[in-house]
């Protein structure tokens, strides 16, 4: 597991978080793709990167009629990618009002 966490804290992207996000939100490739503003080839291999970091044994998500369906490895990882996004929000806006103070406003 050593070897995944180092390969992960060297190689991972943000972008690829925000793509489980938006995957998970559209249950959509194609859709995901579009509020992610990049083509769906992208996302895709921005997905399989994603898997491969972090050695998968099954996709994160099964295609179905209905959309892509998160398994239980991709549910992980989506919370674990939410958990993310939402603490790099609070430090953005902990570290706007550091600034403010520190700028007298």
């Amino acid at each position: 597991m050593k070897n995944t966490l180092d390969v992960l804290m060297s190689r991972l992207r943000m972008k690829q978080l925000q793509l489980l996000i938006a995957l998970d939100d559209h249950k959509s490739l194609h859709k995901a793709a579009g509020a992610m503003v990049m083509t769906q080839s992208a996302a895709s291999k921005a997905l399989a990167e994603l898997e491969s970091m972090l050695e998968a044994p099954l996709p994160l998500f099964e295609r179905a009629k209905t959309g892509l369906i998160l398994n239980p490895f991709g549910r992980c990882m989506v919370r674990y990618a939410r958990v993310l996004a939402a603490d790099l929000t609070s430090l953005c806006q902990k570290w706007r009002r550091f600034a403010r103070a520190r700028a007298g406003g």
